[in-house]
This record gives C-alpha cells, structure tokens and sequence, in this order.
C-alpha cells in the first residue's frame, strides 16, 4: 500500500525534467499571491513599495493565476497541456523577474534579489526546455 504511494508520487515529481521546478514555482506564487492578498500592511515597507502602485489584491490575482496555470496541468492531462506548461513558465519567470526588479530597484539590501532573479532564470531555461521539447509531446 505504501509502495504504491510512493511510487505514485514519484511518478508525479519526476514525470519529466521540468516537473519539480514547476511545482515549487507554483507553491512559491501561491504564498507570494496569498501573502499580498491577506497582508496589505507588508506593501507600507521598503522592499515592497514597488507592489503598492497595482496594489496587493490585483499582484495576488496576478500570481494566483499564474500557478494555476502551472498547477492545471500538472493535475490534468489534456490536449494542449504542453503549450500551457510552456506558456505558464513563460508568464512565471517574468513574475518572478518582476519580483527580484522590485527588490533590486527598492534599494533595501537582501538575498531575494539573487534568489529571485535565479528562479526566474531558472524559469526561463524551463519554459525553453518545454517549448523545444512540445511538439513531441
């Protein structure tokens, strides 16, 4: 009972290259989404000024639909669901470009500018991957 669980799960993390870097940018979108949702004091800060402009339920609506797009077909396989991977991990490393901008032009030094910028290479290398790898799939 328990191998199964776990050789289901890990047929699930490692169904392709690409599957882990998907997950943990789309759990790392949600917390950012849900943070600058249910937190709107965070945006009075420094390294966050820049997220006060658009204001933090539109930046939560904006990075909540972008992992969904990520999590919808991770979940459900369907037709174009390759293109959707791509497209979604287009829109993530610009989100997550985005993100580390904000903390670079904020002028409050920290890691997130590195780690950030770092994801959204990352990102990027993996919508690539996913791009050059769709019509095969």
């Amino acid at each position: 009972m328990f191998v199964n669980f776990f050789r289901r799960v890990g047929d699930f993390l490692f169904a392709d290259p690409v599957r882990l870097i998907e997950l943990f940018s789309a759990l790392n979108l949600m917390g950012w989404a849900w943070l600058l949702a249910f937190e709107p004091s965070l945006l009075a800060r420094d390294s966050y000024a820049g997220f006060a402009s658009l204001g933090g339920p539109a930046w939560a609506a904006l990075l909540a639909s972008i992992a969904i797009s990520q999590f919808a077909p991770m979940i459900r396989r369907f037709r174009h669901a390759a293109n959707l991977r791509f497209m979604a991990m287009a829109a993530a490393a610009g989100a997550w470009l985005v993100i580390a901008s904000n903390f670079l032009l904020s002028g409050v030094s920290t890691t997130a500018e590195a780690n950030y910028l770092l994801l959204s290479l990352i990102c990027m290398v993996s919508g690539a991957y996913l791009g050059w790898t769709s019509r095969s799939t």
